[in-house]
């Protein structure tokens, strides 16, 4: 197995990006731009070359074009998720949404995902193309179930996980599980990365919802508490809500015009609490079950690797 650089592999994806979102509409590729220019992890076409590596055929061109595509669809889906939310700000820059407007955003939005099908279609492996469709119409019914639950207090730990689940955990999943199929890895394995990358989805967006309540609004690029604030209980809210049943009946009494002071007041109390650890706890499990899948893996050239990336996940919430 040749020597992987994860940084250079980041440089080879840019520039598969930079070369996608041009367009013959100048608003299009300006509003593709601005988004791309704002930054982003790529983790998810890093999984998917990683991935790439566990079969005989590794590292070839339909991973490449699996892990461009898959975070032109991540972009996709940030851009229209930031129209449903209302929101201001993407990563500390103004969202599409705002700094153009709405018919712009949503427009842009199915460019990128149109561009992301167009270049999936030069692969021709039938399986790579169901397993991706399958896996946006499921990340779809996720955006429609974060909807559903907005503001409810009565939401089971169940819908949270189903929801992180569809809503984040699906696309690390695919990055994983595709990214082993392009190299030609039999069903049993494919199986396993699969797994691995839902445990790693699961625990990252965990993270994310522990950021928003105890990291800076310089950091997150947005105000903390933006979750709560567009009706989203995260588990921090739902694990204090266990725990006191008068933080409960604040959480029942929000909605989208209740006063600011309120808001501040619930995300000032899960700032403060042992929730805040729990779901530390929680994270921390899921990629306890990453790292346990990992090692069944017969490629120990790719676990260092594996275990670096998850490492710069975990480091997110020091």
């Amino acid at each position: 197995m040749s020597k992987i650089n994860l940084n250079q592999e980041i440089k080879t994806i840019e520039k598969r990006l930079q070369q996608l979102i041009k367009s013959e509409d100048a608003t299009l590729e300006a509003a593709s731009h601005h988004l791309l220019k704002s930054g982003g992890k790529r983790v998810r076409p890093l999984f998917v070359i990683l991935s790439s590596y566990i079969g005989p055929n590794q590292a070839n061109e339909a991973a490449y074009r699996v892990a461009t595509a898959l975070e032109l669809i991540h972009m996709a889906t940030l851009v229209h998720d930031d129209v449903i939310d209302y929101s201001d700000k993407r990563r500390g820059k103004l969202t599409i949404e705002k700094k153009w407007d709405k018919p712009t955003a949503i427009l842009t939005g199915n460019f990128l995902l149109a561009r992301a099908l167009e270049y999936l279609s030069y692969i021709k492996n039938p399986e790579v193309h169901a397993t991706l469709s399958h896996a946006i119409t499921e990340v779809c019914r996720g955006e429609l179930f974060q909807f559903q639950d907005q503001f409810r207090a009565d939401q089971s730990m169940t819908n949270y996980l189903r929801r992180i689940n569809r809503k984040t955990a699906l696309l690390i999943q695919l990055s994983t599980e595709v990214g082993a199929m392009t190299s030609g890895a039999d069903a049993q394995t494919v199986r396993t990365m699969r797994q691995i990358g839902h445990y790693i989805g699961m625990s990252f967006q965990i993270i994310d919802d522990i950021l928003d309540f105890t990291s800076t609004p310089e950091k997150l690029g947005k105000p903390v508490g933006s979750d709560l604030r567009n009706g989203h209980l995260t588990l921090p809210v739902l694990l204090e809500m266990r725990q006191d049943p008068n933080f409960k009946a604040k959480i029942a009494s929000l909605h989208p015009g209740a006063s600011d002071a309120l808001f501040t007041e619930c995300i000032e109390q899960v700032r403060q609490s042992d929730v805040i650890a729990q779901s530390k706890e929680i994270s921390t499990r899921y990629l306890n079950k990453a790292l346990q899948e990992l090692d069944q893996l017969p490629n120990d050239a790719l676990k260092p690797l594996f275990k670096k990336l998850i490492d710069k996940l975990q480091h997110r919430m020091r």
